[in-house]
């Protein structure tokens, strides 16, 4: 026997993506680094991703009977995780669950699949669905969620985040800084801290804000047919816009007048330096402006 050659193969096996077969039971771990990139895929089923306070990853779960292969490649800054189906009309639900370093860097995507992340303080999170919920529970310097049908949910610390749905709603809570929130039809949660650039949008979704503006900051509030409500300390300084074609508009800032022709209304006030800038519109929906 070359004992020779059968070193060098083992060698280069060891190098090489990992591949597992489809019905199978999954456990692997790897050795890597505390700030690693970590990239995972699934179609269908879901995705768990948790951070603990070891620099290794640890892979566990259940494939699909669809589930042509799981690539994975490791190495000691990053890890790539694919669900590889034989069709992607018949997918089979796989699940999926990944312990990783709580400094890694993460981005998670799925079709149908939910995605539940947590216990993680990185720099920078990515996680999409299709028609899954996404669900993250961190602190990290920039998130960006999104889902078009499932609901996006986010409770933790961020200075940047952006969260999409079409008709799923959003709800975060924790935030501060640069906040980019989107939805159709979804309603709209927003519990901040302190916010400098915020922007939030629905057509026919509620909003629904409480925070505080920095004194340079700016807040844009809008919807097509949904209701909009804030909720800032009364002390909170700043030039406040609200302007509604059909709707009410109620505040515990300044006053509202009536349009001079034509229906609407329209509340324009300056409180303090009115340095901040916080605008409210809605096309047939109610404005609530109050005092938190």
């Amino acid at each position: 026997m070359n004992t020779g050659k059968l070193k060098i193969v083992a060698a280069l096996l060891a190098l090489a993506p990992l591949s597992l077969l489809a019905d199978e039971s999954v456990d692997e771990r790897w050795e890597i680094s505390a700030n690693a990139s970590i990239s995972i895929e699934n179609i269908a089923g879901e995705i768990v991703i948790e951070g603990w306070d070891k620099k290794e990853a640890w892979l566990t779960g259940e494939l699909g009977d669809s589930v042509e292969e799981l690539e994975i490649s490791a190495s000691g800054n990053s890890l790539r995780i694919d669900v590889l189906n034989r069709s992607e009309r018949n997918v089979d639900s796989t699940e999926l669950k990944l312990m990783v370093p709580n400094g890694a860097n993460v981005e998670a995507s799925a079709v149908s699949a939910d995605i539940n992340v947590s216990g993680l303080s990185n720099e920078k999170l990515t996680a999409s669905s299709v028609s899954g919920d996404v669900e993250v529970e961190i602190s990290s310097q920039r998130v960006s969620i999104e889902s078009v049908s499932g609901n996006v949910e986010f409770d933790g610390e961020t200075a940047r985040i952006s969260a999409e749905s079409v008709s799923g709603d959003v709800e975060l809570s924790g935030v501060s800084g640069d906040i980019s929130a989107t939805t159709v039809s979804g309603e709209m949660e927003l519990r901040a801290g302190v916010i400098e650039n915020g922007k939030l949008e629905t057509v026919s979704g509620d909003i629904t804000v409480s925070g505080e503006v920095s004194a340079n900051g700016k807040l844009r509030a809008e919807s097509m047919s949904g209701d909009v409500g804030l909720s800032l300390p009364s002390s909170q300084p700043g030039t406040f816009k609200a302007q509604s074609f059909s709707g009410r508009i109620s505040t515990d800032f300044g006053s509202v007048k009536s349009e001079k022709h034509g229906p609407g209304s329209h509340l324009k006030h300056v409180a303090g330096n009115g340095g901040a800038e916080i605008r409210v519109e809605s096309f047939s929906g109610n404005i609530k402006l109050i005092h938190d």
